[in-house]
């Protein structure tokens, strides 16, 4: 698991906002670094990676399930200009984002000309088993 090897510096924990709660963490990993928000609320979690190695932040997502459930979906933005990402991976154990909810959340993005990419969980883990099968010297 990724999080072992991770060095992980806490910005803030346990914010309430509204009905959720956020954590905002910097995580490295030798030269790849990520900023991750969570937002926590009763039947979803939400985390909101930001960074430059892609597939840094899908081995993250992954390593992540084990704490917050199953990946129901997830979105990303590039910004070619700077070369970052921002990657949007929403998860539950007990509540599932239909196919009729993904929807509707795509049609607002379009009528608000977000560029979004939608990754679903397999190519999440196949980005994810592409860094662990990188070379990551200690």
């Amino acid at each position: 698991m990724v999080l072992k090897k991770c060095e992980i510096k806490v910005l803030f924990e346990n914010k309430i906002v509204g009905e959720t709660m956020q954590n905002n963490y910097n995580i490295s990993h030798q030269s790849n670094r990520i900023e991750l928000l969570e937002t926590i609320s009763p039947n979803l979690v939400i985390d909101n990676f930001k960074g430059k190695n892609f597939e840094f932040a899908c081995a993250l997502a992954h390593s992540l399930c084990f704490r917050h459930g199953n990946i129901q979906w997830a979105h990303a933005k590039r910004f070619k200009e700077s070369g970052s990402f921002e990657l949007v991976v929403y998860y539950s154990n007990s509540y599932v984002i239909d196919k009729e909810r993904k929807e509707q959340i795509m049609f607002y993005h379009s009528q608000n000309n977000f560029d979004f990419e939608y990754p679903n969980p397999a190519s999440i883990l196949q980005s994810a088993n592409s860094y662990f099968s990188k070379k990551h010297p200690d």
